[in-house]
């Protein structure tokens, strides 16, 4: 192989935080773990929330799209947002129970500011929608969509901040179709994830704490071996 090619990586045999994902001859949406431990100081939150002792992290569900539809590589548009545990588990009960119209929306702005004065906007839309304009039923009623631009940040009188009316500039987009058991195998196993994630950390400190109490209780139990060994000799 000569020196200035360069080799090709094997994603085969690289480790994956993927959860689910739904592909099309267009198009890819994928559930990736980016979920985080709270801290010590908060056990009880399972998941971190952005506390000063968490660093600022915060667990969360990462949402990738790619369009794929104009070619691979530096053709291909790719997007990305992210779902708090409870935005998940909120979406799989809409799934769960069936209902027939459903819409989410989040718009978020962070990140400071460039040589332009933009910060980094991201946008997510998932909605169902039963019927069509014609009034028949749609075989695919699940969308989602994602943007990634920037806009002009602005705050509200209690501090937070939210992209300015008009600034919003769209750089990027995806937007995918799904049926029903589609949408619900994404979501079903995105739910399992976190619920395991939080059987593990939920009772870890417990778990720490038993072993804890087992370690100190053996090394007092093995410090005692020499003393009964030398009893034994006595008695002999």
């Amino acid at each position: 192989m000569k020196q200035n090619e360069k080799k090709e990586k094997d994603w085969s045999k690289e480790e994956s935080w993927q959860i689910a994902v739904y592909k099309t001859d267009k198009a890819l949406l994928e559930l990736c773990d980016s979920l985080k431990p709270s801290s010590r100081l908060f056990p009880a939150h399972i998941h971190a929330s952005g506390e000063k002792s968490e660093g600022g992290e915060r667990s969360l569900i990462r949402v990738n799209m790619l369009d794929y539809s104009n070619g691979t590589g530096e053709n291909k548009i790719s997007v990305s947002d992210n779902l708090t545990p409870e935005d998940v588990r909120y979406i799989y009960s809409v799934l769960f129970s069936h209902l027939l119209d459903f819409d989410f929306h989040q718009e978020k702005i962070f990140g400071d500011p460039n040589e332009n004065g933009q910060s980094i906007v991201r946008k997510m839309t998932i909605s169902r929608y039963d019927l069509d304009s014609q009034g028949e039923i749609r075989r695919y009623p699940w969308y989602v969509e994602i943007q990634n631009g920037v806009g002009t940040m602005a705050y509200n009188a209690n501090g937070g901040s939210y992209c300015e009316k008009g600034t919003y500039q769209c750089q990027k987009k995806v937007s995918i179709y799904l049926n029903d058991r589609d949408m619900f195998a994404l979501f079903a196993r995105a739910e399992a994830y976190i619920r395991a994630f939080e059987l593990e950390y939920a009772f870890r400190q417990n778990r720490i704490g038993n072993f804890t109490s087992l370690y100190y209780l053996l090394k007092q139990e093995i410090q005692q071996i020499p003393e009964y060994l030398q009893e034994g000799e006595l008695a002999a």
